[in-house]
């Protein structure tokens, strides 16, 4: 049965059911490139961004519809101050286009088996949890203790890229005001790709091929690292490992960026035309949310 709650009545809600937070070592994306996605969008005519740094606004409040799954002993295991936090940190991220978030409801599912969700092709949990429940026209947050997904093993979280249903799944422990891993799977959601995306082929260095390579987005350094293995200094300058691209030129990849996978105390922010790609897909794609 399907249960909600305004978000006005949160701290009352959460407080009693709170649970100490298990320690997950893990903070790993789990969204999948999009073929179709791609495709689409390049019939829709949605270009990369390649020079045009101004950034441009949409000035809209979307709604969260903030779904969270409850232990066996019916205990939430978020915090209220980590909710309130996140739903801050998306705020403070996507302001300079104008776009803000508010969990306009919080609704606790009972089935504990969904804590820990199974995501694979012949037994499909989140398929059966979105069945039941799910609130059209806004984004719908899922969090559960553990996410396992077929190709990928453990993560952190998930979305579904533009033109896919309107959902973003996270674990517990990766929604708060400090975690990474929430703004990542939102910038998916609005249709940015990781910074060291190859499926739509190597980026050079230098960012000569960004129009047709990498993210597509070309004032995001190109990034050759998807495992994150790089080693910044207290000021988060990238000081290795060196990697050459096949023109002999080093790449020095972006550590601070929200879609790399680089240590989370170096990532904090968007380039212009990151926030220019993602203000198109809203405005083409995901228009109809609230």
């Amino acid at each position: 049965m399907r249960r909600f709650v305004p978000f006005s009545v949160l701290l009352l809600l959460l407080i009693a059911s709170t649970s100490a937070l298990s320690q997950h070592d893990h903070s790993r994306c789990g969204t999948p490139f999009d073929r179709a996605f791609r495709e689409q969008e390049a019939l829709r005519g949605i270009p990369g961004y390649f020079g045009c740094n101004a950034i441009e606004r949409v000035d809209v409040k979307l709604q969260i519809s903030l779904h969270i799954v409850q232990d066996r002993d019916g205990m939430t295991g978020v915090a209220d101050d980590d909710i309130i936090g996140a739903q801050d940190r998306l705020n403070l991220l996507w302001a300079p286009i104008g776009m803000s978030f508010e969990i306009c409801r919080i609704n606790l599912i009972e089935n504990y088996q969904w804590d820990s969700l199974m995501v694979f092709t012949d037994y499909n949990e989140e398929a059966q949890m979105i069945a039941v429940h799910y609130f059209p026209n806004t984004i719908n947050v899922y969090l559960c203790d553990t996410i396992v997904r077929e190709d990928e093993g453990q993560v952190g979280g998930y979305a579904y890229f533009p033109g896919g249903p309107d959902v973003i799944v996270c674990d517990k422990d990766e929604f708060n005001f400090d975690a990474v891993v929430m703004p990542h799977e939102m910038g998916h959601f609005f249709g940015l790709y990781h910074t060291f995306e190859t499926d739509l082929g190597i980026e050079l260095a230098d960012g000569s091929n960004c129009e047709v390579a990498g993210d597509l987005v070309c004032d995001t350094e190109a990034d050759p690292d998807e495992d994150g293995n790089a080693d910044p200094d207290i000021e988060c300058n990238y000081t290795g490992p060196v990697t050459q691209d096949s023109n002999g030129d080093w790449y020095v990849p972006p550590v601070d960026n929200i879609m790399s996978y680089y240590p989370e105390d170096c990532i904090c922010r968007f380039t212009p035309q990151q926030y220019n790609r993602m203000v198109e897909q809203y405005r083409t794609i995901r228009f109809y949310l609230w």
